[in-house]
């Protein structure tokens, strides 16, 4: 019942960003979809107030313009692509300054020779004409040190124009790979840590992916509204920050959907790790519900990099689980490929 009420609840979600993203007819990428998405389910109540006060047939210039001010990820992704042109404004006129001061080094080559030929050539010239000779050489030698000069500045310049477009390329990349109500890692930089578990040194054994989701979100929503459960969900991550270790991985990657990647974890090992984020949240997250109860709890699905060939099988993997475990509420985890076990502490 609860696995059914959480795809009612998230059809629903899915079925109102469609209606709002159609009625004002806006283009449906993907990036618009996660603008209406966080604008109707998200904690910004700016970002909300703006959509929703759209006109019909927002412009894409406009869409993106919000998208970029409120930081979503899927429109900060698009900022890099400005740093690739500074960067080729930089190399070009590097090159200008670099040709222009080849060309004056090989002036002062010229004229060097040409006063050399000069003074080997004419043998009565005197002390007037060999500094005359002197004179015309350091003209053109500070010709060429200007120029010099000029592509140095141009150099320091450039380098701390690159410097500082990477560090906003690095800090967008950032934004990208964060949520931003709980300030952890997000589902893209889930789906990176997959990836490099699966690289060619990766060493991905003894690994486990967990997916928890907190139950009963969507009633609690209904019930209490959208900021009480955000506040849950901000709480909750701060626990579950608190009952991993240094090496772990936590992102949040959904509404009420966390994922952890546990390293050096044996197939025995996943019960006891799922008890304890259990108890994590049961000794300190406490909501009282209108009917006395607590109304949290979880559901734990959990894979191993020893049964899956890639990340895509691996999250699927856990993904099944998941489900699994929603539709037994009694069950403290699911784990892949075993009968489902009962936690300790029930009779």
């Amino acid at each position: 019942m609860a696995g059914e009420a959480s795809r009612t609840g998230q059809d629903r979600s899915l079925q109102a960003v469609v209606q709002l993203m159609a009625k004002l007819d806006v283009s449906g990428l993907p990036r618009n979809y996660e603008l209406f998405h966080e604008a109707l389910l998200g904690a910004d109540p700016a970002l909300s107030r703006e959509v929703l006060a759209l006109p019909p047939g927002p412009s894409q210039t406009v869409l993106d313009e919000m998208g970029l001010r409120h930081q979503l990820s899927a429109f900060v992704a698009l900022m890099p692509v400005r740093g690739r042109d500074q960067e080729i404004k930089l190399l070009l006129e590097l090159q200008d300054k670099m040709a222009s001061g080849v060309t004056q080094k090989k002036g002062f080559s010229r004229v060097l020779e040409t006063v050399a030929r000069s003074l080997r050539q004419d043998s009565n010239a005197g002390p007037e004409d060999i500094l005359a000779e002197i004179e015309y050489l350091s003209v053109s030698l500070s010709d060429a040190v200007v120029a010099e000069t000029e592509l140095e500045a141009i150099l320091r310049a450039g380098a701390d124009r690159l410097v500082k477009a990477e560090r906003e390329a690095s800090a967008a990349r950032s934004v990208t790979l964060r949520d931003r109500l709980t300030s952890l890692p997000n589902h893209a930089a889930l789906a990176e840590r997959l990836e490099a578990l699966y690289g060619v040194d990766a060493d991905s054994r003894d690994t486990a992916l967990f997916l928890v989701t907190i139950n009963d979100l969507p009633h609690l929503a209904r019930t209490y509204g959208e900021p009480a459960v955000n506040r849950i969900v901000k709480k909750a991550a701060s626990i579950f920050r608190k009952a991993i270790k240094k090496n772990d991985f936590l992102a949040r990657i959904g509404k009420g959907d966390f994922a952890f990647v546990f390293r050096d974890v044996s197939r025995d090992s996943v019960q006891p790790i799922a008890e304890r984020l259990h108890a994590s949240i049961t000794d300190n997250l406490v909501f009282a519900a209108s009917d006395g109860t607590n109304g949290i709890g979880l559901s734990v699905g959990a894979a191993l990099t020893a049964d899956a060939f890639s990340p895509q099988e691996l999250r699927l993997q856990a993904g099944t689980a998941l489900e699994t475990a929603k539709a037994n509420p009694r069950l403290i985890v699911a784990l892949h490929g075993e009968a489902p076990k009962r936690s300790s502490r029930d009779g």
